[in-house]
């Protein structure tokens, strides 16, 4: 064998190690279709970047719809959604998430975002709570809205809502978690 096909071999055998070695070969990978995780909120500045949550994991989320007042850039947030197809892979970095629930850490006074059903509970005279299916580990989630406005008491309603959390006041209703709401928007 001629010494310029052994090397050329060679270098065929240590890119093949390095390709291996570095992840480059086309290893298929399970797809997540729920996100259930922590991360630091990074918000768009005036030189054009994008809106988007730095997992603690090291992953980077695109998440929509994405409430813009009372979350600050730099918050350390839980957050729960489903994950999209990206169409703009790769001049788009990061895996887009429909967001179900983020709220800041730590604690429960924090605002809180999330998409969730109103729902009419029967108990203690009666009264709307929010419940917010995160279809990832957090499970089902709980809110107790304190001050509702009339036009949100229907059950089966899917709503958006941004509130606050007031876990510090005590309800006779002992059902989820008290919130005083900011924002609340009806979904069709």
């Amino acid at each position: 064998m001629k010494k310029h096909h052994v090397h050329a071999l060679l270098l065929v055998v240590i890119l093949a190690i390095f390709s291996i070695v570095t992840g480059c070969t086309n290893t298929m990978v399970a797809e997540r279709t729920t996100v259930d995780d922590t991360g630091v909120l990074n918000l768009p500045d005036m030189f054009g970047s994008s809106l988007k949550i730095t997992a603690d994991d090291g992953l980077v989320y695109i998440p929509s719809p994405f409430p813009h007042d009372h979350f600050k850039n730099g918050d350390r947030v839980a957050f729960s959604g489903r994950t999209t197809p990206n169409p703009y892979y790769p001049i788009q970095t990061g895996i887009p998430v429909d967001l179900v629930l983020m709220r800041q850490i730590p604690g429960d006074s924090g605002y809180i975002y999330g998409v969730g059903n109103m729902t009419c509970i029967t108990t203690e005279g009666g009264f709307y709570g929010i419940i917010v299916d995160t279809g990832g580990k957090s499970g089902v989630v709980q809110y107790l809205p304190l001050d509702l406005d009339s036009e949100f008491s229907q059950d089966g309603i899917v709503v958006s809502f941004t509130a606050k959390g007031n876990p510090d006041v005590i309800t006779i209703s002992q059902w989820g978690l008290p919130v005083n709401i900011v924002r609340m928007k009806k979904l069709t």
